[in-house]
């Protein structure tokens, strides 16, 4: 390769890594501005000008302003699938584990501002059964190789575990919406005396 051929090549990785910056950048701060304002309150001018540039680059790499909401909200589930996803690499984990995971991810109000609340309002609720959070949620809890799956399949039908599955996530955005109205809640030692009411403190979750 010629020298003027390994200076270009060089340019464009260079043009390529300063793009993705300018993308990361940009993803960064609407992760702020929607999780503080909301997505009706948000606007593209304040993202740009949080990261420093103009509206226009924004348009390039998302679109519109509903696609790069969309980008915020998959970024937020993918960190809350990815936690549930080492849980479920564990050999075994109880239930109150489980539930600590995402009681520590509801602890960001701009994840429960974004998922909880605007994400079902702006791209609806059909979109939620095939969300990463959603897969890695039924994974846990109704794969025929882990404790809890098998037994539920041993009791249920494949379209009653769905339907468990799916009320159990409803209970779950309503626990996180009322813990951010009220922090102040003992969430953990609710779960607790639910579990042990239930018969289920000792429950555990994991590899077979």
């Amino acid at each position: 390769m010629s020298p003027a051929a390994t200076t270009s090549s060089r340019k464009r990785l260079t043009q390529a890594e300063r793009r993705q910056q300018t993308r990361e950048k940009v993803l960064l701060c609407a992760l702020a501005v929607f999780g503080e304002r909301g997505y009706a309150d948000a606007s593209l001018a304040e993202i740009a000008e949080r990261a420093g540039i103009t509206v226009t680059p924004i348009y390039h790499y998302f679109g519109n302003k509903l696609q790069l909401f969309t980008a915020v909200t998959e970024h937020y589930e993918a960190r809350f699938a990815a936690n549930m996803a080492a849980l479920g690499e564990r050999e075994q984990f109880s239930l109150l584990e489980a539930w600590d995971v995402f009681v520590d991810m509801m602890q960001d109000p701009a994840f429960t501002r974004v998922v909880l609340m605007d994400a079902t309002h702006v791209l609806g609720r059909e979109r939620w059964p095939e969300t990463s959070v959603f897969r890695e949620v039924k994974k846990l809890l109704s794969s025929a190789e882990r404790p809890v799956g098998a037994e539920l399949r041993r009791q249920f039908s494949d379209a009653e575990v769905e339907l468990l599955i799916r009320m159990a996530m409803s209970a779950l955005a309503e626990a996180a919406l009322s813990l951010a109205a009220d922090p102040a809640l003992d969430a953990r030692r609710l779960m607790t005396g639910l579990l042990a009411m239930l018969g289920l403190e000792n429950a555990q979750g994991g590899s077979r």
